[in-house]
C-alpha cells in the first residue's frame, strides 16, 4: 500500500510538471520550486544532479586562507575589493594593490595629495577598527560589500577574538596579517597570496629586505653608537621614548634613542624636561613639524645642546607619509634610509635623492623629479 501511494504521489507530481511546462512553453520563466515535504522527495535524478553541480561550482569559487592568527577564514578565489581596518593596512594595501581599496580608512592629507593620483581621494570612508580613534563605520564597510577586510600591523594578545567578533559582525571574511619592520617582506609575500598580486608583492618585499639588510650591515660596521632624540609636540619636549614602536627606526640603524624614560603609548609621546636634554646632549635631534624645527634652531635656550650648535637638527620628511612613523607602517623604510643617510653616511653611503624617488615610484605608484625630491627632502 505504502508503494502504491508513492507511486501515485510520483505520477501526479510528473504529470503537474508536464501540464506546467506546456502551460508556460516559451515564457521564459521557471517554475516556482515546490515546498511541501511530500514532493521534495520526488525529485528526478537531473535536478539533484544540477544542485550538486551548482553546491560544486560554489565551493569551486571559495578557498580557505589561513591569516598571521591562524585562523581560517573563507575567501573568495578572486579579490577584488578590499577595505582596510586601520591607517596601518591602509599604506600597506595601497602600496600593493590601489585599485583593490574599496575605502580608505582615514583621509589623506592636503601634503599627501600632492602623491596620490585623484581617483583615491574620494574613496568611501571606513575609520578604523583599533586605536584611539577608533570609529569604524560598520553601515559603510556594509554598503561597499568587500570581499575581505584586512587588518595589518603587530599582533594583540587578544587579536584572533577580535578578528572573530568584527567577522561575526559584519559577516564578512576579517584576515589578520601580521607586519612589522622586521616582518613586513613575510607581510607582502602573505598579501600577494591574499590578494593575487603576486608580482608586485615580491617586489615590494625584496625591497624591504634590501633595505633591511643594509642596515644590518651598516650595523655591524660601527665602533660607536650616536644618540638621537625625537622631539614631538609644540615644545619639543615630547618624545617617543627608547622601546616604542614609533622610534624603531632610530634603533634600526644602529643608532640609541637618547631618551631613556618611561614609553607611552598613548597622547603625544614621553614628557621630559630640558634639565634632562642638557644631561643627554643628543647627537642628533629629529623633528616632526616645521614649525617645532624652525623653534628649535633658534630658541636662545635650545642652542644650549651641541647637537643645535652643529647644525645637527634635522625636519622628518612627512608626505604622503611621515618617515619615522604616524603611522608606523611601512613608510619607515624609506625612514631607515633617510637617518641612516644623516647618522652615519658612511655606513649609509647613496644617494637619499634618488633612494626617494625609487621608494616613491615603487611604493606610492609616483614618479617624482628632482625639485620633487628635493622638496621633500628639505
Amino acid at each position: 500500500m505504502k508503494k502504491m501511494r508513492k507511486s501515485l504521489v510520483l505520477a501526479a507530481f510528473l504529470a503537474a510538471a508536464v501540464l506546467a511546462n506546456g502551460c508556460q512553453k516559451g515564457s521564459g520563466k521557471e517554475v516556482p520550486a515546490i515546498q511541501a515535504e511530500s514532493t521534495a522527495s520526488a525529485k528526478t535524478e537531473t535536478q539533484a544532479e544540477t544542485e550538486k553541480a551548482g553546491e560544486a561550482g560554489a565551493q569551486s569559487d571559495a578557498r580557505v586562507f589561513t591569516d598571521s592568527a591562524g585562523r581560517e577564514v573563507t575567501l573568495p578565489k578572486e579579490i577584488k575589493k578590499i577595505a582596510p581596518s586601520g591607517p596601518l593596512a591602509q599604506i600597506v594595501l595601497y602600496t600593493l594593490c590601489p585599485d583593490k581599496l574599496s575605502g580608505l580608512a582615514s583621509d589623506f592629507s592636503e601634503g599627501a595629495k600632492q602623491y596620490i593620483d585623484e581617483k583615491y581621494w574620494s574613496l568611501p570612508k571606513f575609520g578604523q577598527f583599533y586605536g584611539k580613534n577608533a570609529n569604524l563605520n560598520m553601515e559603510a564597510q556594509i554598503a561597499e560589500s568587500p570581499d575581505v577586510i584586512i587588518d595589518i600591523g603587530e599582533a594583540k594578545k587578544s587579536v584572533k577574538e577580535d578578528m572573530d567578533a568584527l567577522q561575526e559582525q559584519l559577516n564578512m571574511p576579517v584576515i589578520f596579517i601580521e607586519a612589522d619592520l622586521d616582518t613586513m617582506s613575510s607581510a607582502y609575500e602573505k598579501l600577494g597570496e591574499l590578494t593575487g598580486d603576486t608580482d608586485q608583492a615580491k617586489k615590494l618585499a625584496d625591497d624591504c629586505n634590501n633595505i633591511l639588510k643594509k642596515s644590518e650591515t651598516a650595523r655591524e660596521q660601527l665602533s660607536e653608537k650616536k644618540s638621537v632624540y625625537f622631539a614631538v609636540g609644540d615644545d619639543g619636549l615630547h618624545t617617543n621614548a627608547e622601546g616604542s614602536i614609533h622610534a624603531r627606526v632610530i634603533e634600526q640603524i644602529g643608532a640609541e634613542n637618547a631618551a631613556k624614560v618611561e614609553m607611552v603609548s598613548s597622547g603625544g609621546g614621553s614628557e621630559v624636561s630640558f634639565e634632562q636634554l642638557l644631561l643627554w646632549q643628543p647627537d642628533v635631534i629629529i623633528v616632526d613639524s616645521e614649525a617645532l624645527y624652525q623653534t628649535i634652531t633658534t630658541d636662545k635656550v635650545w642652542g644650549e645642546l651641541n647637537a643645535v650648535k652643529e647644525g645637527k637638527v634635522y625636519q622628518i620628511p612627512s608626505v604622503p607619509y611621515s618617515f619615522m612613523s604616524s603611522p608606523p607602517s611601512v613608510n619607515r623604510m624609506i625612514g631607515i634610509l633617510w637617518l641612516g643617510n644623516l647618522v652615519y653616511p658612511e655606513q649609509y653611503s647613496a644617494d637619499i635623492k634618488q633612494e626617494v624617488k625609487d621608494f616613491y615610484e615603487l611604493f606610492y605608484h609616483v614618479t617624482l623629479d628632482d625639485t620633487q625630491a628635493e622638496k621633500i627632502l628639505k
